[in-house]
């Protein structure tokens, strides 16, 4: 993603994780900004206030970076900042326009839509949405299920999230006591339909799953 040059100091600001001097300093000039440059203030701004869990502030600017938007990340962004501000409706309808954006770029736009699927799963995880993520998990579990291989250079490539990062998420989604049980048989299913590697790295995660689900305190319980 390009940065306007206007900003320079703000985002490197952003990126040693002064998040509040970036906001703060970004804020600051915004009203002397015009076009692409008052679109990245939006964007440096919203960001800002997410990384400070700040979600219905930053949900507000991401929504000004939008207006207007063709690029994919400025939506997954607003997409994750409102599921996490607990609008799960606007985050579903933004990262409709994820799909749209990625869509008509050919699915050429960096990072890669199914590096933006995860993080938006990962939100919805965090916002404990369990009804909306369910579907991303298994539409991720497809992806590696058609490509078989699970060679971190492979997926690379085909710019899809390494294996390990989708189980690391999939075992914190699932890995719950209460859905520990349900997340063992669908792993397990998964791993099937992976290489061999793949199915280690499953097996791994279903053990742990297992170890949470017969824990004495999660058979109490029931």
């Amino acid at each position: 993603m390009v940065h306007s040059p206007q900003l320079k100091e703000q985002w490197e600001h952003f990126e040693r994780q002064q998040y509040r001097r970036a906001f703060v300093k970004t804020f600051a000039v915004r009203r002397q900004l015009r076009d692409v440059d008052l679109h990245d203030a939006y964007r440096l701004m919203g960001l800002a206030c997410h990384h400070q869990q700040q979600y219905h502030q930053a949900t507000l600017w991401l929504k000004k970076a939008c207006q207007g938007s063709s690029d994919p990340g400025d939506w997954c962004n607003l997409a994750a900042s409102a599921t996490m501000q607990g609008n799960s409706q606007l985050g579903a309808e933004a990262f409709e326009q994820v799909r749209i954006c990625q869509q008509a770029a050919k699915y050429q736009a960096d990072p890669g839509f199914y590096w933006q699927l995860s993080w938006y799963a990962s939100a919805l995880c965090d916002a404990e949405e369990h009804a909306r993520l369910q579907p991303l998990l298994d539409e991720l579990a497809g992806v590696y299920e058609r490509l078989h291989c699970t060679d971190t250079t492979f997926l690379y490539i085909r710019r899809v999230p390494f294996l390990s990062s989708f189980l690391a998420l999939a075992g914190r989604c699932l890995g719950s006591p209460e859905r520990s049980s349900e997340g063992v048989a669908w792993l397990q299913e998964f791993g099937r339909k992976l290489d061999k590697e793949g199915q280690s790295q499953v097996g791994e995660v279903v053990q742990r799953l297992r170890d949470i689900a017969e824990s004495p305190a999660v058979a109490h319980d029931h």
